[in-house]
């Protein structure tokens, strides 16, 4: 019996920790980090491998210039749970005499939704002159997500 309060008790926490996860996640979004990618431009390409590492790859243009590619990768998890969605229902008969009748019924359905896991991926790439500084990028990927700047 105790065990069963303690599952009970941590089905709570364990919804809040999901909601608060969803707010975090929904603040992050592809314009924040387009921002932040463009935070690189004008930058020396040094200040590019400090800040987000080694790229990936190195790919080189006609001009001399390079194209450096990031890549990430990222594990998403959905604890799942149950969630009560309020339901509204018509009952319409007639009556005896003909007339017809309507009346609503609310009530909560619960719904089961599974754990699930996923990947998300994100690709960025920054054209740097011969000159080592960064001067264009481009990006795409479900992951290449970032803090809007204000």
């Amino acid at each position: 019996m105790a065990q069963g309060n303690v599952r009970r008790n941590s089905r709570p926490r364990l919804m809040v920790a999901a909601a608060l996860g969803l707010i975090l996640t929904a603040c992050a979004t592809q314009e924040g980090y387009r921002q932040q990618a463009a935070l690189h431009l004008g930058q020396s390409a040094d200040m590019l491998i400090v800040e987000r590492g080694s790229p990936v790859a190195r790919d080189y243009l006609s001009d001399g210039s390079e194209v450096w590619t990031y890549f990430v990768a990222e594990q998403r998890h959905d604890p799942g749970g149950y969630t009560t969605i309020p339901r509204e229902r018509r009952i319409i008969w007639t009556d005896r005499h003909g007339n017809e009748h309507v009346r609503i019924e609310q009530y909560d359905e619960t719904v089961y939704t599974p754990p699930r896991s996923w990947m998300v991926e994100c690709e960025t790439r920054f054209v740097v002159s011969p000159e080592g500084i960064v001067r264009d990028f481009r990006f795409e990927g479900d992951a290449c997500r970032a803090p809007e700047l204000s």
